[in-house]
């Protein structure tokens, strides 16, 4: 089998920005479960490298309803956030005022939704919420 490049077009249902492709969720998981689910088509839950990724991810959730997973967790270590598919610290942040707050000490995966305007919130991980998968073009998909 030779290793086939993604590069100009997104599988249904996914849509292209740059260098990857992203897919909303329809459907509700916890962070971990939305993160497996990512996994399990070959992406990771999103990571928001620059301001023009994190506009065209708002602009893509407020085109659909409720709050959704990004790839960010201060699981590990609290208070240090970091992108928890490759460990590697936020380069780029887009907080809201106030956040993150660790609200009831129970608060370590990374959250945006609808009328954020492409803030980040921090969430409790078992919530069920909606997420953002990403491929990364540079994935071959072996077939």
């Amino acid at each position: 089998f030779l290793p086939l490049y993604v590069g100009a077009s997104c599988r249904s249902g996914w849509v292209e920005y740059e260098t990857s492709c992203y897919y909303f969720s329809t459907d509700s998981l916890n962070w971990r479960d939305a993160s497996n689910d990512c996994r399990a088509h070959s992406a990771e839950l999103v990571i928001i490298d620059s301001k023009e990724e994190n506009a065209f991810i708002a602009g893509g959730v407020n085109n659909h309803t409720g709050s959704f997973w990004l790839d960010g967790s201060d699981e590990f270590t609290e208070g240090t956030w970091e992108w928890a598919s490759n460990g590697e610290p936020f380069g780029f942040t887009s907080w809201l005022p106030h956040e993150p707050s660790n609200n009831r000490h129970d608060e370590d995966c990374l959250m945006t939704q609808k009328g954020y305007n492409g803030k980040w919130n921090d969430y409790g991980c078992s919530h069920r919420i909606k997420f953002i998968c990403e491929q990364n073009f540079d994935n071959p998909i072996i077939g």
